[in-house]
């Protein structure tokens, strides 16, 4: 899940070069770890640990170990996606999308290392919390690599309308599920409806980013779910993926007896903000911002995580 394409304004020839010279090797490779999903995921871990909290108690080094499997993880399928996209002429070098790997002038076979070796990092230590929790549990690693099939190989899910589905099952659900599981060693249907509702949260992130992107996407041979729809089963569905965490926190608040876990639902205010303005527009380049969706999962999250804590 990266930045959209079409979150590019239109340049002048200037300033179209400017954007793909590399900004320093250090600034450049900073920028290009794409932190601000760094953030939004660390959020997902607290958010997970919050609600484990709840389950069990904690081990303090388990916790800041888990959180901390997710910054090689993000980074790892950042520059993964960025590659790729370079790879099969999703980004150009006249026309890159900002913020990316090749927009900012990185050696994309640099890129890709480093993206592999940051995933490899962070599988290494999930294969530890999942053996530590039970030898079973390593049964789930190979779902880790799907990740990677989304974007890569001869014949990439995310390219065949499967991104969305791959978010909401793998980016969202099972990495709440995994972290609560690791860390208290259950999970009750509300800790699971919590993982539901972040899955839906990706979901519709990945999705506003396709419809955004639609037009440049089938340029490139790309489809996704965004091409399979029609405008107004977009929106519908759009609405959906955005509205439905909302009900999932609630339950989990009722089962855990506590309103803490209820602290979300002060984003749906924004949530239909996003909404009402994305059913209003033209679907496309015109579109509201992607990062209003970042903006929203990075709320979401963290209320809930501030709210369990305090």
């Amino acid at each position: 899940m990266t930045e959209s394409r079409a979150e590019r304004s239109p340049l002048a020839p200037a300033a179209k070069s400017a954007a793909s010279r590399p900004t320093g090797p250090a600034r450049a490779w900073i920028s290009a770890l794409g932190l601000q999903m760094t953030l939004v995921v660390l959020l997902q871990a607290a958010y997970a640990l919050a609600v484990a909290r709840q389950l069990g108690p904690l081990s303090p080094g388990r916790a800041l170990l888990t959180m901390a499997l997710f910054i090689p993880e993000s980074i790892g399928r950042r520059l993964i996606n960025d590659y790729d996209d370079y790879r099969r002429g999703v980004d150009r070098v006249e026309d890159a999308r900002p913020g990316s790997a090749l927009a900012l002038g990185l050696p994309m076979r640099q890129v890709r290392l480093v993206g592999l070796v940051s995933f490899a990092v962070a599988v290494a230590v999930m294969t530890y919390l999942l053996y530590t929790t039970s030898p079973l549990s390593v049964l789930i690693l190979p779902l880790a690599f799907v990740t990677l099939v989304y974007s890569g190989g001869p014949s990439p899910l995310g390219h065949r309308a499967l991104g969305e589905v791959i978010d909401f099952l793998l980016t969202g659900f099972l990495v709440v599920a995994a972290v609560i599981w690791v860390n208290v060693h259950r999970l009750t249907p509300g800790a699971v409806l919590t993982a539901v509702a972040a899955g839906f949260l990706f979901t519709a992130t990945m999705f506003h980013n396709d419809l955004r992107d639609s037009a440049d996407d089938l340029r490139a041979g790309k489809r996704t779910l965004a091409h399979a729809l029609s405008p107004r089963a977009a929106k519908v569905w759009y609405t959906v993926f955005v509205v439905a965490p909302y009900p999932c926190v609630l339950y989990a608040a009722y089962e855990f007896e506590s309103v803490r876990y209820a602290a979300p639902l002060l984003t749906l205010p924004y949530a239909a903000y996003v909404v009402t303005a994305v059913v209003r527009s033209r679907l496309g380049a015109t579109m509201p911002s992607w990062l209003h969706l970042p903006r929203l999962l990075s709320s979401f999250f963290g209320l809930l995580a501030l709210a369990a804590w305090i």
